[in-house]
């Protein structure tokens, strides 16, 4: 279901997952094309050196269904928790249970690590809705995002 990255051949295939994550919104700003590559390759390099920065020991894995790239998740172990710093796929494997998946897998681990999992979501991002019905709970917040956890010795039997 997923593998560990291996470098930097997989660099344009992140590129791209970044930019379908993004395009909807920067498409309604009517720049042309070589300005909206400009900018969504400036906003990818930000967001990628922020990781870096905040979770330098952060494993990042290349998500796949039948064989095809359909995405990444990055995630931070550490004594405390299993962080998941990001997870996208690309629209034509949204909404098909692979989100699901991925999550019930970091779930699993949870539960034999005796560990929560955290990350945080943007209040008005799709994913709240399958965090939600997962049993994440919200755990603090700030303008844009929620700070989210899920343990499973709080979550609802319905929610495993």
């Amino acid at each position: 279901m997923f593998k560990k990255m291996s470098g930097p051949e997989d660099q344009p295939f992140l590129f791209e997952l970044y930019c379908s994550s993004r395009m909807a919104e920067v498409q309604a700003w009517g720049w042309d094309e070589a300005a909206l590559r400009s900018f969504l390759h400036m906003q990818y390099s930000a967001q990628t050196g922020s990781y870096r920065q905040q979770y330098p020991e952060a494993e990042p894995y290349i998500v796949c269904q039948d064989g095809q790239r359909a995405g990444r998740i990055l995630i931070h172990r550490s004594p405390r928790c299993i962080r998941i710093v990001d997870i996208t796929l690309l629209p034509q494997f949204q909404n098909q249970g692979l989100g699901t998946n991925l999550l019930h897998t970091f779930m699993e681990e949870s539960r034999e690590q005796n560990l929560p999992i955290r990350l945080s979501v943007l209040r008005t991002g799709r994913a709240l809705a399958l965090y939600e019905r997962l049993g994440f709970q919200i755990a603090g917040e700030s303008d844009m995002y929620l700070a989210m956890e899920w343990n499973h010795e709080t979550c609802k039997e319905g929610d495993r």
